[in-house]
């Protein structure tokens, strides 16, 4: 029976209820790591949009320069030179958008201002530490002025997202005892927010590779559904 027991409380997570309570400054120095972490996992966010975002716009930028010089080496391709200057048109605009996006988004620098918040989040963690080991209790005017700090270096930064501070959930198991359902269910709310930015780039990158190989004769995914359209509009 208490194997039983065990196994729900775990497949529910029931022991996160049992936890006991904090204090006001082991609340403050819980936020001080959780938010340290959630930083870290934003800056990790952002820095992988901008390299994916550029590696994106250098596939565009290369199947935009080799359509003409194949085009020029009298090579047998499976597409009409008006479908050819077309799709030179069309990834033409989307190497326009993505470096309008990468050059706006400032991924890199955003990620290097989260990472030195991180930095200076794990600095004050460690402060909080030290003054804990030297005095049996913290007094007020102590916890004001760690709170203060801590207020002032979260507000030079944009803020996580709720996918990091769910991430920051499931890796600090210290803080969080979460198990079970409702794991996964944080792991797949933090995974899917994490996947949505990249899942038009990835579109872009399938449908520019599909249609080299079809333009090669390589494969035939696009050119069967072209070849239809110009008999029907004929």
């Amino acid at each position: 029976m208490n194997l039983v027991r065990r196994a729900w409380d775990w497949l529910t997570s029931a022991g996160t209820a049992n936890r006991p309570k904090k204090n006001a400054m082991q609340k403050l120095q819980m936020g001080v790591r959780v938010t340290a972490k959630c930083r870290f996992n934003a800056s990790e966010r952002l820095q992988r949009q901008g390299r994916f975002a550029f590696f994106t716009n250098t596939f565009l930028s290369v199947a935009l320069i080799l359509i003409p010089l194949l085009q020029n080496a009298n090579i047998a391709l499976r597409f009409s030179g008006t479908v050819l200057n077309m799709m030179q048109i069309f990834f033409a605009v989307c190497v326009l958008v993505y470096s309008i996006v990468i050059g706006t988004a400032r991924y890199e620098l955003r990620g290097e201002n989260l990472t030195e918040c991180g930095d200076k989040l794990k600095e004050l963690s460690r402060d909080i530490d030290k003054a804990q080991m030297n005095n049996q209790e913290i007094t007020q005017e102590q916890y004001d002025r760690f709170n203060e700090k801590y207020s002032l270096i979260i507000s030079d930064t944009e803020n996580h997202t709720r996918g990091d501070y769910e991430l920051a959930r499931l890796e600090m198991s210290s803080e969080y005892h979460v198990s079970g359902f409702p794991r996964f269910m944080i792991w797949l709310r933090a995974r899917s927010e994490r996947m949505m930015p990249f899942a038009i780039p990835v579109l872009m990158n399938i449908l520019v590779l599909v249609f080299i190989t079809d333009m090669l004769g390589i494969t035939q995914v696009i050119s069967p559904h072209l070849k239809s359209a110009a008999l029907a509009a004929s």
